[in-house]
């Protein structure tokens, strides 16, 4: 009898240890060019259908004030795989490698592989495939950006004329074809396969899946194109320069050169007709639906495998994204379309299933990420685990955020967002907008009389913060 009871203690110390040891998994889900125009966010009356995205917010904490650190897929990719800021040196444009930029980094991939994790990269989650590559144990970034599957897309683009990276690509398509012929749903079912392996071999996984769409071109089946009533798709009602605001906003800035120099049919410069501008909305909104269908499979084949109850999922997008706002087209701007961002947490760790006003910012996702799992981050990071708005949606954690693009430096708060426009020590000019009745940013108050000290007070935070991400964030690192 004595011996069963010994037998039967063992087994129990030896399962209580493996469920203490069990380290928790993270499904990393990084969307290109989604501003937060979900249901769930309810953006200005934009009526996106967004059932699967709108799912997972009602199941964790989305948070509303959630913002780019940099409007630009290489940088804003290598800063959150870092979690490094940007600055005028270091994480400034679309072809930022990450092991360039900031070599002495230890990459998330890394520390999660570095304590026992696999890491897994399917889609885009680097801008540049090879980025830190060797801290993947399996990765397939799958199709090129224009993966058309119409021929008639694919003849249009073999004999259109050159564009700045190659051929000029059309701007859409949606052939009647199955969800999984997109490099998408490709990424999607190898991810669930994925899935099902951990769920028989027990091994902890840092899973990033890096989705394209929405970015451009607009490709999608025609299913999703037609969801959406296109004489009922609405245009931007503020197609103009921003009142009182410096030409440096707008011309040095952003010209939309995304747009103009690699797609077909698009004018190389002045306003997008009213065709145009809806085609290209139409074509958006379709995508963000085919692309949300692919993550409600995702998070299915998760809750399929039985590995949901102890995963987080973390869904962020890179940055934001102009429909036409201002005359713009595309994001690499300080603007707000570019740089809010929608960013959804939902952790078996917390049960809050609630939205959060408290600002946050992508270069904090880093230091979160290593708190739910039990994981002690670098001492050079610079964001901050947002884990105490998981337990509160309530509490605010961070009062203003900043945010950058080129020579353009913002620091955005509940009430003004303000901007400078700076290169090395020569000042360009500047922009204050009134948040909380001018959202849409259309006048420019900083020259006006009364809010001179308001200015003064701004501007000194973007010098401190000049300074702090200026320097060296290497310096003096002890782990």
């Amino acid at each position: 009898m004595k011996k069963i009871l010994v037998i039967i203690l063992g087994i129990f110390l030896i399962s209580c240890t493996e469920q203490v040891e069990q380290k928790h998994n993270i499904l990393f889900i990084s969307i290109d060019d989604l501003r937060p125009t979900m249901n769930s966010y309810n953006y200005e009356n934009e009526s996106m259908i967004t059932p699967y995205m709108d799912k997972l917010a009602s199941e964790g904490v989305q948070f509303n004030n959630a913002f780019t650190n940099i409007a630009v897929c290489g940088a804003s990719r290598a800063s959150i795989m870092t979690g490094i800021r940007p600055s005028e040196k270091r994480f400034n444009d679309f072809s930022t490698r990450a092991s360039v930029d900031a070599p002495n980094a230890i990459p998330l991939n890394q520390i999660f592989k570095e304590n026992g994790y696999e890491t897994i990269s399917y889609g885009k989650i680097y801008h540049h495939n090879d980025d830190f590559v060797q801290h993947w144990t399996e990765k397939d970034a799958g199709a090129a950006q224009a993966d058309f599957q119409d021929p008639e897309s694919i003849r249009l683009r073999d004999n259109a004329e050159r564009g700045e990276y190659g051929k000029k690509n059309l701007i859409i398509e949606y052939p009647d074809v199955d969800d999984y012929v997109y490099n998408d749903g490709k990424i999607t079912l190898k991810a669930i396969e994925k899935f099902n392996e951990f769920s028989e071999n027990g091994k902890p996984f840092f899973m990033a899946i890096g989705y394209v769409s929405p970015h451009l071109p607009f490709i999608q089946p025609k299913k999703y194109w037609d969801m959406y009533d296109h004489d009922k798709i609405k245009l931007a009602d503020n197609t103009y320069q921003p009142l009182n605001s410096p030409d440096i906003a707008i011309e040095a800035q952003h010209n939309s050169a995304e747009l103009r120099k690699n797609y077909l049919g698009i004018p190389a410069e002045g306003l997008l007709d009213d065709k145009l501008s809806r085609d290209l909305i139409h074509g958006y909104y379709a995508s963000v639906s085919y692309m949300d269908a692919m993550i409600g499979d995702l998070i299915k084949g998760l809750e399929d495998s039985g590995l949901r109850e102890n995963t987080t999922i973390v869904l962020w997008s890179d940055h934001g994204y102009f429909l036409g706002e201002h005359g713009f087209w595309c994001k690499h701007s300080t603007f707000y379309e570019a740089v809010q961002i929608p960013l959804i947490i939902s952790s078996p760790k917390y049960s809050a299933k609630d939205n959060s006003d408290s600002f946050t910012e992508l270069v904090d996702i880093y230091p979160t990420l290593c708190e739910l799992a039990g994981i002690t981050p670098p001492n050079y990071i610079q964001g901050q685990s947002l884990t105490p708005v998981l337990e509160n949606p309530n509490i605010t954690l961070k009062n203003e955020i900043y945010t950058r693009y080129k020579q353009g430096e913002a620091v955005i708060d509940k009430n003004y967002s303000y901007a400078e426009f700076v290169i090395g020590d020569k000042y360009l000019g500047n922009m204050l907008y009134d948040m909380k009745n001018d959202k849409k940013q259309n006048l420019d108050i900083s020259k006006h009389p009364e809010n001179k000290e308001l200015v003064k007070k701004y501007s000194i935070k973007l010098e401190e913060m000049r300074n702090y991400v200026n320097k060296d964030p290497f310096q003096n690192q002890s782990n």
